[in-house]
């Protein structure tokens, strides 16, 4: 089990438990088990994003040349690195959490997330190698990233049909607000846009794709909603009806455009066990297999790879097409699904009935004061198991705790909310008498 390294890389509040020593200590680790001669590195507006950005230039020696591109999504960062020919990718982000937050997902030479045995390797430096005294890398400033993000959005944007949409965007006061301005200005599509501040006090407070009941209540009736999270690698959507249209939803949708027009390789889409019960009883009509990892879009990439496929995700939002961006992008997951709808020339609320029959689940998070031992969330899960086999056997209850955050997550899943309320209490009782809840 990983120290430092979460599901989706470091994080925490800078100066308590993100610290500059632990920021130093990954830096060296870099330089000495990766070795890049260049760092590209963007961020989303977080406060502190300078303040890391300093503790990484500071982290290491004068053999490294940083880059700073500025505020940008992180789905940029695999583009920047591609043309710009750098080694590794910093994204100083703590993505989807509250703004007092903050965090690094490193990206490699290939774009793609940090494999567990590098992460591993690089706790074992950390771990092993007392740090020293480095001079400080070799800063550039560049604002080329944004215009090199963009046209590659606007490559894949041909298919998409301008005049048959109005969207609204919640950019989650975080990264995506200027591009996707630019981006959907180009594209001569009509949209409004919310939640556009840019200076980090309230990313994703009480918006963006954590909280997609938010545009649910500010957009135009009739309007497709799309829902960023911070540094804008999720989306979550909400129809034209104003239902809220998860990464389930938008997996199934796009897997049928894949499907018929030659792109789904494999055959498969990979998904996680937080995935809808009804995701997969969509793709086995439509006879498409579906593989299932555990949580973390990371997982999700490296099974792609392992069985050939071009499309994968979370229900949390985060959507791989693998022929095009070898990590999720919410802005790169957003022209796909204006493509699908063009082709199919038909609105998402219609599809998503026709597509998918979801059961109703219910998400619990409980605080916690201290970081649980595997020991006690196994003998946790244990007793779900048991509820669910008495209680709710055409469902399931699935407990995971939170790679980023003092949270144990508990997902409830049934054919009927009556069900999964009748179940919720004895759920919460039990937890209690295992865990010290705040």
């Amino acid at each position: 089990m990983k120290t430092y390294f979460g599901t989706d890389g470091i994080r925490g509040i800078p100066n308590i438990d993100l610290s500059k020593e632990l920021i130093h200590q990954v830096c060296q680790a870099v330089e000495d088990v990766i070795s890049p001669g260049s760092v590209a590195v963007i961020g989303d507006t977080r406060s502190s994003r300078e303040l890391i950005f300093n503790w990484v230039c500071e982290g290491f020696s004068s053999d490294i040349e940083v880059f700073d591109y500025g505020v940008l999504p992180s789905g940029s960062i695999p583009f920047i690195l591609k043309e710009k020919n750098h080694d590794l990718g910093f994204i100083i982000s703590a993505s989807h959490n509250p703004s007092e937050y903050n965090g690094l997902k490193i990206i490699d030479r290939s774009g793609s997330k940090l494999s567990d045995d590098i992460e591993f390797s690089l706790e074992e430096s950390i771990e092993s190698n007392p740090l020293k005294m480095k001079d400080g890398a070799v800063v550039q400033r560049s604002n080329e990233g944004e215009e090199l993000y963009l046209k590659n959005l606007l490559n894949l944007s041909k298919d998409i049909q301008p005049d048959q949409f109005k969207l609204s965007i919640d950019c989650a006061n975080g990264a995506v607000t200027n591009t996707a301005r630019n981006l959907f200005d180009e594209l001569s599509i009509n949209y409004q846009a919310f939640n556009t501040g840019s200076d980090g006090s309230d990313i994703n407070k009480d918006c963006g794709a954590t909280t997609p009941s938010s545009l649910v209540n500010s957009m135009d009736s009739g309007n497709i909603g799309l829902s960023f999270d911070g540094d804008a690698d999720r989306l979550i959507l909400v129809d034209e009806e104003g239902s809220i249209a998860n990464g389930d939803v938008m997996l199934v949708l796009l897997a049928k455009y894949f499907n018929q027009n030659n792109m789904l390789e494999g055959n498969t889409v990979v998904t996680t066990v937080m995935a809808n019960v009804g995701l997969k009883k969509a793709l086995d009509s439509m006879g498409i297999n579906s593989i299932i990892t555990p949580v973390g879009d990371k997982y999700v990439a490296e099974a792609m790879k392992e069985y050939g496929s071009s499309l994968g995700g979370e229900q949390s939002g985060h959507i791989i097409l693998s022929k095009f961006l070898p990590v999720g992008d919410g802005l790169l997951t957003a022209i796909f699904i204006l493509r699908a709808l063009s082709f199919f020339d038909e609105k998402l609320s219609v599809l998503r009935k026709d597509l998918i029959t979801e059961f109703p689940q219910k998400l619990v998070n409980y605080d916690l004061t201290q970081k649980l031992e595997e020991d006690v969330i196994n003998q946790v899960s244990d007793e779900m198991k048991i509820i669910q086999e008495e209680h709710i056997p055409d469902g399931r209850i699935f407990v995971r705790a939170s790679g980023t955050e003092p949270l144990l997550r508990v997902l409830i899943e049934a054919s009927s909310i009556e069900k999964i309320d009748g179940v919720s209490v004895l759920i919460e009782e039990t937890i209690t008498k295992y865990l010290d809840i705040q």
